[in-house]
């Protein structure tokens, strides 16, 4: 009677393995069908480094502008014959079909510090996740220039007596968290 017992429990073990393998495959499928994301990335490829726990993260840094970031993923992938670095930033709560100007400029600061880390093995682009929606940023002229210009202020701006507010956005006032010391706080 005990090897049956044994037998029954290996066989309910084994469907209860198989069920949640099932489960998983579908997840991912509906997963990657809801959001255009794979587990390779959009671009496909392996993930390299995490800045969420997946892998180790990667400190990205050009030292010409003084910028570091670690992106959500790293990811080498085959483009165009060669393997280059992509990053890709998940931002799960964006359910907009457009992409938000602070995401596409974060991005870009991920690939210009990128490009300074990797040199060549950089990719002109990367990839921004939002919950329903994966967008391909590329690098341009305009979205570089766009970074150096707010890495400009931002110095300009820690050596200023006075920072002015440079919104008009009631919800960022609120969340602020010098709110309490700001006197053109919203509301």
């Amino acid at each position: 009677e005990r090897p049956v017992l044994v037998r029954s429990a290996i066989m309910g073990l084994a469907a209860a393995a198989f069920i949640a393998a099932l489960a998983v495959f579908v997840l991912l499928r509906w997963y990657r069908h809801r959001t255009g994301f794979a587990a390779g990335g959009a671009g496909g490829g392996r993930i390299v480094a995490s800045d969420t726990g997946v892998e180790p993260a990667a400190l990205l840094r050009d030292p010409a502008l003084g910028l570091r970031g670690r992106p959500d993923y790293l990811f080498q992938s085959e483009v165009a014959g060669r393997a280059l670095f992509v990053p890709l930033e998940i931002k799960p709560g964006r359910r907009s079909r457009r992409m938000y100007e602070s995401d596409a400029v974060q991005l870009a600061a991920y690939l210009i510090a990128l490009r300074g880390t990797v040199k060549d093995a950089a990719a002109p682009f990367g990839y921004l996740q939002y919950a329903k929606r994966t967008f391909k940023v590329g690098l341009t002229r305009e979205l570089e220039n766009r970074v150096r210009a707010i890495v400009r202020a931002i110095r300009d701006g820690r050596g200023a007596a006075i920072m002015h507010r440079s919104h008009a956005i009631v919800q960022r006032c609120v969340g602020c968290s010098v709110r309490e010391h700001c006197d053109e706080a919203l509301r």
